[in-house]
């Protein structure tokens, strides 16, 4: 019959242990190769999170950074900086216009070379602005971007125009 005793089982865990020795070094590896990799990954990517209850790109609310990827894509979701957002001053929004593009802001809708990236003007009073001071056209500068959500209460390039490239963070790709 096979008999187990507490002192048997403790003597088999304890010829088990490995060398303290071995422990550091595997520990030392370990760090060796992961440190460096979380630092890149850390350094390059970060989590954009949209606090907001009225989202302004839905129906994405989380989104992946990548702070290496600058260059302004027409269609596609960008993270910037801009004292125009408040309280935190960065954002999320689709990139609709790059330079040279003919922009028209009307009460009804604004434009993108003659194609419809967003309707109405439903912030104007929040913005400070009058419908008449926000209604123009125009052509985008060189080194300027266009930015727009995809709801009529985005605050977005129809209250306060374009901004320099050198505010782009990085582009988003939603992840949730």
């Amino acid at each position: 019959m096979f008999s187990v005793t507490l002192q048997s089982v403790w003597k088999n865990i304890y010829r088990q242990k490995r060398p303290w020795k071995r422990h550091i070094f595997l520990l030392f590896l370990v760090g060796a190769v992961s440190a460096p990799i979380s630092y890149y990954l850390l350094h390059r990517f970060a989590i954009g999170i949209d606090p907001q209850n009225n989202q302004c790109l839905p129906p994405y609310r989380i989104y992946l950074v990548d702070k290496y990827d600058k260059v302004p894509v027409k269609g596609k979701p960008f993270a910037f900086e801009s004292e125009y957002i408040r309280p935190y001053g960065k954002g999320i929004k689709m990139i609709d216009g790059v330079a040279g593009d003919t922009i028209t802001v009307t009460p009804e809708e604004t434009t993108v070379n003659g194609f419809m990236v967003g309707e109405g003007l439903e912030l104007t009073r929040e913005s400070g602005h009058t419908k008449e001071e926000l209604t123009r056209t125009g052509v985008i500068p060189e080194g300027r971007i266009w930015l727009m959500g995809r709801t009529k209460i985005s605050f977005d390039s129809r209250y306060w125009g374009t901004i320099p490239e050198s505010q782009i963070l990085g582009r988003a790709y939603p992840i949730w």
